[in-house]
């Protein structure tokens, strides 16, 4: 993807949601159990709470996740005036994209008892931004889309949005080991 082509992406995902297209989507209702068996973290570090829909055509899954308004880091983040760290979306963008790589990987939108966790680790994060502040409480909707892939890496365009609200866009970078 060349740097234009990474300004054009970025332009577009800061100001409006990704489309998941009707054509080839499978509404699907994935909960902790079956997320387990296809991506290697764990609590209370797991941040997807379901897989909602996936679309092996344009390669694009949404997720959702619960933001616990009694997660120990709103102590922190900020005393009286809690937010969601940016961090937090960026991973939980990351963790969507796995779930994606898995369900690509394996041409397949269905999860068997025998599955095994995507091996990826996220190595950079372009052109992130953060539109409005994720809340203690909030449930929030991820869209992540394969933009390039093969078997070493692969390059993600993700977003985090609640209702028609877009909260923040990232575009990441995955190396498979």
């Amino acid at each position: 993807m060349t740097t234009e082509e990474k300004e054009i992406l970025t332009h577009s995902l800061k100001r409006e949601i990704m489309d998941l297209p009707a054509d080839g989507c499978v509404k699907v209702n994935y909960g902790k159990n079956e997320v387990n068996k296809i991506i290697p973290h764990r609590e209370p570090f797991n941040l997807i709470s379901t897989i909602t829909a996936i679309n092996l055509t344009n390669q694009i899954i949404e997720v959702t996740s619960k933001v616990d308004p009694k997660d120990p880091v709103f102590a922190g983040h900020f005393p009286g005036q809690p937010v969601y760290p940016g961090v937090f979306q960026i991973e939980t963008m990351g963790q969507a994209g796995l779930c994606l790589a898995y369900f690509v990987k394996n041409n397949t939108s269905e999860i068997k008892n025998n599955s095994e966790p995507v091996k990826g680790l996220f190595t950079r994060v372009h052109n992130t931004g953060f539109n409005k502040p994720v809340m203690p409480g909030d449930n929030l909707s991820v869209r992540v889309k394969i933009i390039e892939d093969d078997d070493f890496m692969g390059l993600m365009s993700a977003q985090v949005f609640i209702g028609k609200e877009l909260y923040s866009h990232s575009i990441l970078e995955v190396y498979y080991p």
